[in-house]
């Protein structure tokens, strides 16, 4: 392996672990904006559908980070900034691409919703918090296993 074989080796299966952590993360992220979106607007989209919501966030996302990034700076404050920012514009997207099937949603009252009507900005939002609510709860627990799986044993290892 003195030729660099090797090296080659380990950076493809890094870039096949990458492109497996962001398939699955976007199959992850889009049942959960599914679920959101079932728990607010009592509709499930389509999977195509959230796919594509999903797809349009996380690119929008990360170009709006990148540019308000550079513009404000890597402090904490900034950061906050941008993460209210990409909320707000996360919530116009769902707004924009996410619509009932088809029929009334409510039974005639005040939240019915006709086939092909896009739901209220307010709940766009709703649906974009609970998204990240239940994002932030599912990042916790994997970072509690991560520790406990891995931390623990790396903290044992430094005393031998």
């Amino acid at each position: 392996m003195a030729n660099g074989a090797g090296l080659g080796a380990l950076m493809g299966m890094g870039l096949g672990i990458m492109l497996l952590a962001i398939v699955v993360g976007l199959v992850v992220g889009t049942l959960i904006l599914m679920f959101s979106t079932r728990l607010v607007e009592k509709f499930t989209p389509s999977f195509g559908k959230a796919l594509v919501t999903q797809i349009a966030w996380l690119v929008v996302m990360f170009i709006v980070s990148l540019i308000l990034g550079l513009v404000l700076g890597g402090s904490g404050f900034s950061r906050l900034i941008v993460m209210v920012v990409n909320f707000f514009v996360g919530a116009w997207i769902i707004q924009q691409l996410i619509t009932p099937p088809g029929g009334a949603v409510a039974d005639g009252g005040a939240m019915a919703m006709t086939a092909g009507a896009k739901m209220s900005y307010a709940r766009a939002c709703l649906v974009a918090l609970v998204d990240y609510v239940i994002c932030l709860v599912i990042g916790i627990i994997c970072g509690v296993i991560f520790w406990v799986a891995f931390g623990s044993a790396m903290l044992a290892a430094f005393h031998h």
